[in-house]
């Protein structure tokens, strides 16, 4: 074999092995992507007992590390019942926005300068003053810029609505929510597109109440696609109950996606023509289907189903014919799920909300990913309860 087709299949492998790695999912677009495996696991903790101050912890995930699946920091947010929720990166990967659900803060966290050892840059305390809304649910990044979806208007109540910050953490814009759907949860944009989709939940009146006392009329069935360049609402699309997550597929040219509705356990799939959007149930899951990955070949779909303890493995290469592949049980009210760049591994948090949650221990678990399905390791089990700083409940994750 000459040097010069030596070298071309080099380059060649390199850049496979570098796509297989940065095909990193359900982050936003815009996002720098990762260009090796991930070293450090960041999970966004709300203190168990409500008393001590909110925290950002960091797990050794290097399995070359003889601190590997060890909490080897902690990050005190200064200031505790803020309902630590999720959280996102920057289009640089430079920092990491955090949103809370009942005290409305914002923390803008520096995880450049030391990603072993995050830093609180700045917490947003005047939030609902300057966007007119509560509730922070989504920081979803833009070049240069934050776009975070809100749960309600400034009173708790609805419509709800997204804002627009620069990266100083200043507002820039509000955009208003159409009046046939005022519910807000997640965002996600396709740029190739220009469009985003919006869904839906319930206002923060609502959900700070103990899930007994919750009214479950009170909650959105639907989807909005906007015009994303110009936030212009273009549709507005009835699914099953309280659709959450967006995800946009993969796959290339295409123009649909799907969202996990929690309280009608489903999932439901949007799909385009032209300019026109409709939905459809895709599938019937387990019990309160909480949280909605991909597989980054956008073969496979991952749902946690909250209500009936099991992550479900959905094959959808065939959108008529979608196919349970695996099951798996790794503990009690498994919520949150993150899947890696290369599609083999998926780590798992157990809290939902402090309203919601019913479980005794908290945790973040390792799935691994094959041919024949999951797997959950044996041997990964980080257990937040044993924190120096007392139990934690662990809910968004990032890696880096």
């Amino acid at each position: 074999m000459n040097r010069m087709r030596r070298l071309g299949l080099l380059v060649l492998a390199a850049l496979l092995l570098v796509s297989a790695v940065e095909a990193e999912t359900c982050l936003s677009p815009f996002v720098k992507r990762l260009d090796r495996p991930e070293k450090y696991l960041y999970v966004f903790c709300v203190d168990a007992a409500g008393k001590n101050n909110d925290q950002f912890i960091v797990i050794d995930v290097d399995p070359d590390s003889d601190k590997y699946g060890k909490v080897t920091y902690q990050l005190d947010l200064g200031s505790s019942g803020n309902e630590t929720h999720h959280f996102g990166y920057t289009d640089d990967r430079s920092q990491i926005w955090g949103c809370s659900l009942f005290s409305n803060r914002i923390f803008i966290i520096d995880v450049k300068t030391d990603p072993a050892k995050p830093k609180l840059d700045k917490t947003l305390e005047n939030v609902v003053e300057k966007a007119g809304l509560t509730g922070p649910h989504s920081p979803y990044a833009l070049p240069g810029r934050m776009l975070i979806s809100f749960l309600s208007g400034k009173d708790g109540g609805l419509p709800a609505g997204l804002a627009e910050f620069n990266l100083k953490g200043e507002v820039v814009r509000k955009i208003e929510l159409p009046k046939d759907a005022p519910y807000g949860y997640d965002v996600a944009i396709q740029p190739d597109l220009n469009r985003m989709v919006t869904s839906s939940f319930t206002p923060q009146n609502n959900y700070k109440k103990p899930f007994a006392q919750m009214d479950l009329k009170n909650f959105g069935n639907k989807l909005v696609v906007w015009d994303f360049r110009n936030y212009k609402p273009l549709q507005t699309l009835t699914t099953g109950a309280a659709p959450l997550e967006c995800r946009w597929s993969l796959r290339k040219d295409a123009n649909h996606g799907y969202t996990n509705c929690a309280l009608d356990a489903s999932i439901w799939v949007w799909e385009g023509e032209g300019d026109k959007y409709t939905t459809r149930k895709l599938c019937d899951t387990g019990k309160l289907p909480a949280d909605l990955r991909q597989s980054p070949d956008d073969r496979f779909l991952y749902v946690s189903c909250f209500g009936s303890n099991e992550i479900q493995q959905w094959d959808v290469s065939d959108l008529k014919k979608p196919k349970l592949a695996s099951t798996i049980a790794p503990g009690v009210h498994p919520n949150m799920m993150h899947v890696t760049g290369d599609g083999k591994r998926m780590y798992i948090t157990n809290s939902l909300l402090s309203t919601l949650d019913r479980a005794n221990t908290f945790w973040v678990r390792l799935a691994h990913i094959g041919p024949d399905g999951m797997k959950v390791d044996p041997f990964f089990n980080v257990d937040l309860t044993k924190l120096p700083t007392g139990p934690a409940r662990g809910h968004d994750m990032l890696l880096h």
